[in-house]
């Protein structure tokens, strides 16, 4: 019986020439690794890279641990990652301990940062009219006022710590740390602080052809291979959707991707499946 594989969706985005600039995400916790839950926020950073012509190149986790923490910032440096975008563990608790990590990790001191304090106890006052702050509260305000030298605050209007970013490793690396809290997290990826640390340089055209496919992923992951060995220059996935949906993604630049779509189609028809 034949199953088809039906239309394409065309989606064109402007991939920047940005040279060795190489990005990367450091998520931060433990319940992301025992499954409690789902990093959806490197998910977002990913999608709004991907419009700025941008790619995310590498997507780490660790746990809540200091030596784990500064390691993996340290290979990425080692790496030649441009920008680093750290999150989660930068609450009150005591094990909290992302800014802390970080900055040692980097050979750099913390200091209280008395704007990022102010900050924070007026955004307490706005959630708490009326109200005294008890020295619970107060106690981690200071905590997270903390700040590495010469980091930046970038305003969290969705929660109460600020975001962070500095610039180091010899100017080579910029490093973002953020909470780990969905809005919070996505509301400064997308603030005009944020996006002006990302690279801008002359855009050249890529295409992004999605192919729905119903039918099992192991029916064409043969054929998929042989136009990727065909067409190294782009890249050809396969995702499933469910039992019997696959969608084939094809990026590139647009004339090796048309070609490699053209062949693919080519390819489930000889194998018996009709558009």
């Amino acid at each position: 019986m034949k199953r088809s594989f039906i239309r394409y969706i065309s989606v064109q985005v402007h991939m920047e020439e940005h040279g060795d600039t190489l990005i990367g995400a450091l998520v931060v916790g433990n319940e992301i690794l025992l499954g409690k839950t789902r990093d959806t926020n490197t998910i977002f950073l990913a999608e709004n890279l991907l419009r700025r012509g941008l790619k995310l190149r590498r997507w780490v986790v660790v746990p809540d641990n200091e030596r784990d923490i500064s390691r993996e910032l340290s290979r990425f440096m080692e790496d030649g990652y441009g920008i680093i975008v750290v999150s989660g563990g930068m609450g009150p608790t005591h094990d909290d301990i992302t800014v802390r990590s970080i900055a040692r990790g980097l050979g750099i001191s913390l200091g209280f940062n008395e704007k990022c304090y102010r900050r924070m106890v007026e955004k307490w006052k706005r959630n708490n009219p009326g109200k005294k702050m008890p020295e619970t509260a107060r106690s981690g305000l200071d905590k997270m006022a903390y700040v590495p030298a010469d980091f930046d605050l970038i305003e969290n209007e969705n929660g109460m710590v600020e975001g962070l970013v500095g610039v180091v490793n010899g100017g080579r690396s910029i490093v973002f740390i953020l909470p780990g809290v969905p809005g919070e997290y996505r509301g400064i990826v997308t603030t005009r602080k944020f996006q002006d640390y990302l690279p801008r340089k002359d855009a050249s055209s890529v295409t992004i052809i999605e192919i729905p496919f119903r039918g099992k992923e192991s029916m064409i992951a043969a054929c998929l291979g042989e136009v990727q060995k065909r067409f190294r220059d782009i890249d050809i996935g396969s995702y499933p959707q469910g039992p019997m949906n696959v969608v084939i993604r094809v990026t590139g630049d647009r004339e090796n991707v048309m070609r490699a779509v053209d062949e693919i189609r080519d390819r489930l028809r000889e194998a018996g499946f009709s558009d």
